[in-house]
């Protein structure tokens, strides 16, 4: 099985650098565009799952990038963003500024605080990886839209790395990657593929 994961597009609150995973942000023009160019390219593929975020920037990009119609698309709970709780919508600075002591201690023990109102680090690969686990080796194309964090995860639940091999890997907006599934074995094909590239 071939596993093809793509990030949403660019949204507002990416522009203004906020911090935010449960928050539904719809996507800027830029964003929209990043999917259309992604599903040009894509456009001859033939998809056998599109497996997508439920949260609207997700939606949109696999509306865009998938050909496919929304009625179509397998909804993933699991595949959420992290929930930011009091922390969604804002800033580094301002997070700072309103909330020294959650920051502090979220720098201490990035991994497993959990942020008041929402969730940890290991909380969010616990339920990717529970997704990850279901997946069954099958013929065919899955296209997986998510986002950056769960994408990180899904990479590293896929190859067997601890928790901080989330941290080596790259989801830009506006490219793919490809894991092949292969008698048991996730094998990485391409990492955060620019379209524009062969």
């Amino acid at each position: 099985m071939q596993i093809y994961l793509i990030r949403h597009g660019e949204t507002e609150l990416n522009v203004k650098g906020c911090y935010y995973g449960i928050t539904d942000a719809p996507l800027t023009e830029k964003g929209r565009q990043q999917a259309a160019l992604l599903g040009s390219y894509f456009k001859d593929t033939a998809w056998d799952r599109v497996v997508v975020s439920p949260l609207t920037r997700a939606m949109e990009t696999a509306l865009l990038a998938a050909g496919h119609k929304k009625d179509s698309f397998e909804m993933e709970e699991r595949l959420k963003e992290q929930d930011f709780g009091i922390f969604e919508g804002k800033t580094y600075r301002e997070l700072c500024e309103v909330y020294p002591e959650e920051m502090r201690r979220w720098n201490e023990d990035f991994s497993h605080y959990q942020i008041p109102g929402g969730e940890s680090f290991l909380q969010v690969r616990e339920r990717v990886d529970e997704w990850v686990h279901s997946l069954r080796e099958e013929p065919g194309r899955m296209l997986v839209v998510a986002h950056k964090g769960t994408l990180g995860h899904i990479m590293a639940s896929l190859l067997g790395l601890p928790l901080e091999g989330y941290w080596n890997f790259v989801f830009d907006q506006g490219c793919y990657s490809m894991v092949d599934l292969e008698d048991g074995y996730a094998i990485l094909r391409k990492l955060n593929q620019s379209v524009t590239q062969n």
